[in-house]
């Protein structure tokens, strides 16, 4: 009898001591980061911690989803499709966000109108489509940051859109090294030239050309197939202001311990008081 006691209690602990790495690693994440440790338990019980390759692709354009990503690590492109068989990449995501977090507004039968692909490996939380919904609908928190994640993707994805037209290409490539950094949380950029000129929208010899003189300045190194930045005070001197809009709309939305609004009606956004701060990952 004592022995059986003896191997439920360490049964129960080892599984205490799971459930706990799961949750420091699903922390990792920003987003999963902010919700409450009740809130954070559910989803980590319809989710399950996979491993994403270079290349691969995560949503096909016009293909229904299957699974939500929670990056917490590693860098996924989101690509616009611009011609029959041709894609250019509109942003990046890393752990600081959410592969998928449109299908809140669209619901089952989303059909993704951009491809996302994974350029730099890491891991992530997968949640199947249909789980992922049923927690939006019954977590307040949870339901609560994923609106503002996306309210954050509509700035910056606004944002790049005028920065494109009216910012010097030098400007434009410094901001993007910069959103990498700090969505790899690291100064080295695995990106080549070609991923680039991508989301630049330019040709690659023009990318080439801007990143010689990025490193003549010392702001850079330039190394096989990636990027380290030297000097991130001054690449930020270099870069438009554009990045630092973005990042303090990202502050200011969700940098902030994420619990339920409460004065607003269930299911709705909304209402409640200001949350104490936590410091950025």
């Amino acid at each position: 009898m004592v022995g059986r006691v003896a191997a439920r209690i360490s049964y129960v602990t080892k599984m205490d001591r799971l459930v706990s790495d799961q949750a420091a690693s699903a922390r990792h994440n920003r987003i999963l980061a902010i919700l409450p440790d009740d809130e954070l338990k559910r989803v980590l019980a319809r989710a399950e911690r996979v491993h994403l390759r270079p290349r691969q692709i995560l949503h096909h354009w016009r293909c229904s989803m299957e699974h939500v990503y929670f990056p917490t690590d590693g860098l996924v492109s989101v690509a616009a499709k611009v011609d029959h068989n041709r894609f250019l990449d509109a942003w990046l995501v890393g752990r600081e966000g959410v592969v998928g977090a449109i299908l809140m507004l669209s619901g089952h039968d989303h059909m993704p109108a951009h491809r996302r692909i994974v350029h730099v490996g890491g891991n992530a939380i997968r949640i199947p489509t249909h789980d992922f919904l049923q927690l939006a609908e019954a977590l307040p928190a949870f339901r609560h940051a994923l609106l503002k994640y996306l309210a954050v993707v509509m700035v910056q994805t606004s944002q790049a859109g005028v920065c494109n037209a009216v910012h010097p290409l030098k400007q434009r490539l410094a901001r993007w090294l910069l959103v990498a950094c700090e969505v790899l949380d690291d100064d080295h950029v695995p990106l080549t030239h070609q991923v680039l000129s991508n989301l630049l929208g330019v040709r690659r010899a023009s990318v080439t050309e801007c990143v010689s003189v990025l490193e003549q300045n010392g702001l850079i190194r330039n190394e096989r197939a990636h990027i380290i930045v030297a000097d991130p005070a001054e690449l930020r001197k270099a870069a438009c202001a554009c990045f630092g809009l973005i990042e303090r709309e990202y502050a200011r939305q969700l940098t902030s311990r994420c619990d339920a609004p409460t004065h607003a009606p269930a299911g709705q956004p909304g209402g409640g008081a200001e949350p104490s701060r936590l410091p950025r990952h």
